[in-house]
This record gives C-alpha cells, structure tokens and sequence, in this order.
C-alpha cells in the first residue's frame, strides 16, 4: 500500500471514528430524561489559570426535593482533572444518599471527560487513566446511571459551586 493510500485510509478511519461517537452522542441526547424517582446530578471543574489551583462544584437533586451541594477547592491540575473530580464528587455524594438512588442523571461540560468515561473516542485521554478507572468504578455502584454532556451555558449552577471553591467561599447552606 502506497504512503498516499495508507494516509487517505487513516482518514477514513478517524472520519468513521468521529461519527461513531456523533451517533453516540445523538443516541444519549434522544434517552429519557429519567422518570419520577430519578436523582439529577451536574458537575463541573475549573482551573485557574490552567494547569493551576481546581476548584469543583458539583449539584446532586433528589425527586422529592432534595439538595446536596458540593463546592470544594483540589488542589491544582488541569481543567480536566477538575472536571473529573468534580464527576467524582457528584458520584460519591450520591452513593451517600439513603436510600440510594434507583435512577441517577448525571449532566456535565467537559466533551474530553464525557466523551473518556463512554468510551466515545478510539483512545482515551491521555494522563486521565486513573480518573477514568476511579469514575467507571463508581458508576459500577449504580443499577440505573447515565452520562450526557450539556452546553455550558445549561450548567451555570455547577459552574458557580466550581468558582466559588477557587475564590476560598463556601455556599450558604
């Protein structure tokens, strides 16, 4: 196979890659929307500058009402070593919750992080691997959790806990 055939195949492979994860994609954003007991969750991680000093929020919404922030600072990384432990920090405040949720919805921003935990992408992120185990093992603890990325702009409340941790405040209760 000559140089130019093996580079036009290359091509192919990873115009077929990205629209496999595209139709993953579409496939999550067209799932139900969880039903009556399901808990929603957003996370959302921020470094500044970045790599520089993480911080998380994370919000966890019970059916009946119920509230669990989580803003808290990470030491520092890069914004995706934020985003994943904020993804951590929504997961363990819901294995937290009693009784533990029958159906768990979790939102975020971050395409790289989303995107590494399905499995969406031909190879995973490079130097997030052991977030990635630390997440997937979490989501092991689940019956009923999923994972879906949402613009930025629709995760304002997350992003606020994520700020306020880097500026040294904790949310009034």
């Amino acid at each position: 196979m000559t140089a130019e055939a093996q580079a036009r195949n290359e091509r192919k492979k990873r115009k077929e890659a990205k629209m496999q994860a595209r139709r993953a994609q579409l496939a999550l954003s067209r799932q139900d929307h969880g039903g009556p007991l399901a808990w929603r969750g957003w996370f959302d991680g921020s470094a500044h500058p970045n790599p520089g000093k993480l911080g998380i929020g994370a919000l966890l919404l019970g059916p009946h009402g119920e509230r669990i922030e989580v803003s808290q600072a990470a030491g520092h990384g890069s914004s995706s070593d934020a985003e994943y432990a904020a993804l951590i920090a929504v997961l363990q405040a819901a294995q937290a919750v009693r009784p533990p949720p029958v159906q768990l919805l979790l939102f975020g921003d971050s395409q790289v992080v989303i995107n590494d935990v399905l499995g969406t992408t031909p190879v995973g992120a490079k130097g997030l691997e052991m977030h990635r185990a630390t997440v997937v093992a979490l989501l092991e603890q689940f019956t009923d959790v999923s994972l879906r990325w949402l613009p930025r702009h629709r995760n304002g409340e997350a992003d606020r806990l994520s700020q306020l941790a880097i500026a040294g405040f904790t949310p009034e209760a």
